[in-house]
Order: structure tokens, then sequence, then C-alpha cells
């Protein structure tokens, strides 16, 4: 019986694309060519140290080590579980034992051994025909609990993420796409994954809101959250002619999109989760929402948002086992709340977020946009409380660009929000070294009063 393959993107990149640029850092320069035959080396020393198909655990460095580390990986047949290299030592172990991944390796950290060929010959153990439902990747997802879950994909999922995204933003041998997102998140994997199929240079270093560095590694395309691109368009510097701007990670507000428009600025917003291989739907400047191919969605009765497709996960990694998480006609209910509104396809929020306040259902997305509008807030985000005679009350955490006198806040406030909606504390938001907010964490500061 003939099995259903995906062939390696790299392999075939180094035979289409050969000498164009594939890797770029600081002070080196890889060829898909040369990328290849680095992989494969690489791959070479990795077939000594275990049997293919076992999972091991990878520290993503934000590298080209760490990118070779991982493409030789999946070269050698293994499977791969990234992770963020500064994760506490003892949570990680623990993960591994509970999912039985063996080894953890980290690309700055010691070597591992060239054992001058001692490993099975190549090119015979190079995997370069990726089964279609085998699991290829794992990537930690927290959701809002915080309690990491390991989301496996295939590697099907990743090339038809790529290729669906290619529809609206398409790349081709030239081009330079930014790895500005830490690649050990779903977003990273699949700019990497976008850059292999269409030819482009993936470009490792330096900062998305900085233009000059934008301008002299004549980047064109980039992927960022809402404060990377805030802090882009605040700068007085001219902006370079990007080709792509690629926003995900929550809602954009619409004055940055306007003035992004403004100054020519081609942004994408994007709706996406870990476990759809990134994006579902993609908002283009002209407003108009498009569902990418290879995914499907609709709107439940109570208006959940559900996804199926071929760049679904596989499931969560349980035990060693991974455990599918789709319903019996195989969607995956997000626990998103949205709806389609002519052309627009518009994110409520989270289902598990909402709470209630002295009876009332209280969504924090929504007082997060009536706070957005405020000219002098950049980013809001709204938790519950404990509170002994309403149950719960909202309590946000703010980011800033100046002084804000709270009872003043509050009057503003009063304009647009139900009074069980008005914030009943207001704190400083704090920076998360990957720009994740992370809801648990602060529903933990605001129950102790003070961040």
């Amino acid at each position: 019986m003939n099995v259903a393959t995906q062939p390696c993107l790299l392999r075939v990149g180094a035979r289409r694309f050969g000498d164009a640029p594939a890797l770029l850092g600081p002070g080196d320069r890889l060829t898909f060519r040369e990328l290849d035959h680095r992989v494969s080396e690489r791959a070479r020393t990795l077939t000594t140290i275990a049997s293919p198909g076992v999972w091991m655990a990878l520290k993503a460095a934000h590298s080209i080590d760490g990118l070779i580390e991982f493409l030789a990986l999946l070269r050698a047949g293994f499977r791969v579980l990234l992770v963020n290299p500064t994760q506490p030592e003892a949570p990680l172990r623990l993960l591994m034992t509970r999912n039985r991944i063996g080894r953890l390796l980290d690309p700055d950290g010691d070597p591992l051994p060239d054992r001058g060929g001692a490993g099975r010959s190549l090119p015979g153990a190079e995997t370069l025909a990726f089964v279609n439902e085998a699991p290829c990747t794992g990537i930690l997802t927290s959701g809002s609990t915080g309690v990491p879950k390991v989301a496996v994909h295939s590697y099907r999922n990743h090339v038809l993420s790529a290729a669906g995204s290619a529809t609206v933003m398409p790349l081709e041998p030239g081009d330079r796409y930014l790895l500005s997102l830490p690649w050990f998140h779903v977003a990273g994997v699949a700019v990497l994954f976008r850059c292999l199929l269409g030819g482009a240079a993936l470009v490792i270093g330096g900062r998305p809101e900085d233009p000059e560095f934008l301008r002299d590694l004549r980047i064109s395309h980039v992927s960022m959250v809402e404060a990377q691109f805030r802090r882009l368009l605040g700068r007085q510097a001219p902006l370079p002619r990007l080709r792509g701007v690629l926003l995900g990670g929550g809602p954009v507000q619409p004055t940055l999109l306007r003035s992004a428009r403004d100054r020519g600025l081609p942004a994408w917003m994007t709706y996406g989760l870990t476990e759809m291989s990134s994006q579902v739907i993609a908002h283009g400047p002209d407003g108009r929402a498009r569902l990418l191919p290879h995914r499907e969605c609709r709107i439940a009765g109570d208006g959940e948002i559900l996804v199926r497709g071929d760049t679904l996960f596989l499931g969560y990694l349980e035990d060693g086992r991974v455990v599918p998480a789709t319903d019996a006609d195989g969607w995956f209910h997000t626990r998103d709340l949205g709806y389609w509104d002519e052309g627009m396809f518009q994110v409520l929020g989270r289902r598990d977020h909402q709470f209630i306040s002295g009876g009332e259902n209280v969504q924090p997305e929504r007082i997060e946009d009536v706070l957005h509008r405020h000219p002098a807030i950049a980013q809001a985000v709204v938790v519950p409380r404990a509170d002994a005679e309403f149950g719960q009350r909202p309590v946000a955490f703010l980011d800033a660009t100046g002084e804000i006198e709270h009872d003043a806040l509050r009057t503003w406030l009063r304009q647009y929000l139900n009074a069980w909606e008005l914030p009943v504390a207001f704190h400083p938001l704090p920076r998360s070294e990957d720009m994740k907010i992370r809801r648990a964490d602060l529903v933990a500061l605001a129950a102790r009063g003070t961040p």
C-alpha cells in the first residue's frame, strides 16, 4: 500500500533556488544549496544518538545554528518538541518525562561530538519524504490557563499552512523575511516554512521596529505583534518599503491600521491559532477578510469559532501518545467567540475569559477595546478580581504613553461602558520577554492588589 508523503521543502528548494540566499544572519549567509548541505552534515551526527521516530526536545535558539539543528533533526527522522531556551529546567524535565521525550538538545550549549561518519550512511538515512499523518513537531501552547500543552503537527500541516499564506502574501527568491517572532511558537515556525516554500531568505537578528535595520538589510516581509508595530510607526525616521506586514497575536487598534495605510505599509491582520498551524483568516489592507485555502471555519450557534481542515494539528501529546482534540465531525472548538459581518471577521474574545460580576456577564475584550480608544493607552488587558459583594470585578493592566489620572479615566469610560464593566483598579502592564500576555499571571497580580 502506498503511503502519502510530503517532500522535504529544503531539498526541493536546494534544487529549485540553488544559490539564492536562504538564511542571513550576523556575519553569515547561506544559500539554499549550502543550507541543504549543512543540514545533511548535521543530520549525519544526529543519527548516532537515537533511532528515528522518537521525540527530541530542542531549545529553539534564535540563531542560524538553532535553525540548522531543527531542520537536521527533521531530516534525521526525529519528532521535535520546540522549547523556549529560557524555560526553567525543572518543569521542562517534568514535561519531557511525562511525554517520554528522552533528550534535550541545546544548539548554543556543548555540541554533540562529530563521530566522523559513524552514524548510518547518508543519503539513505535522510528523511526527504514525510508521511502526511505522522507526527513531526511539538509546539507548547498554554492558552489562557498557563498550563502547557504540546500541540503535535505533521510536516504536511506546516507546508499547507505556508501554501495558504502564499495566496495572500506570496514570496519569491530575492525576498527577505525577518524572523522577528520566537520560533518556538507556531508563528515563527510558519515563517520558516513560508520562506522554504517560496524561496525567500530568512533573516536572523535585528528588531522589526527599527526602520534603519529594515532598510539596511533590505527586509521585504515581517511578522509582528501590535506592540512592535506601534513602535515602528512611532519612529520619526522614514519607514522602509515593506511589501508585506503580517500582524497577529490579537486585535490591532484601528488607528494603527489607518496610520500604516497612510504611510504606505501593506498590513495584514490575521486570526490564527497554534492548533491550526498559524493563520486561518487574513484581513487585507482593504479591510476584507479571506479564509485561507486548506482551512474551514464556521460559527457555532453559541458564537464559538470552530475550525478544521488540512492545517489542523494531529492532537495533543499526552503520556507519549497523540490524542485528537476534535468533535465527532472533525471540528476543533477554539473557545474563541466571533462572527462574520459584511466581509469582516470579528473576534469578540475568549469564552474562558468571560466572568460574572453582580449577575452580569463581563467580556474582558470588550472593555479592552474601549480602553484602546483612549489616546494615552497603547495596550490594555482586563482580568477579574474576587469581590465579596459582586463575586468578581474587572481590573485593568495598562501600557500607557503618558500619565493617566484614574478618576478622569473612569469618567471617560462611563461614556462607553456599563457600570459593572468599569475597572475597579488600574495597574501598569508587566512586560514579558516573549511578548505573550499571560492572563493567569495577571489574575494573580490583581488578587494581590498591586503588581
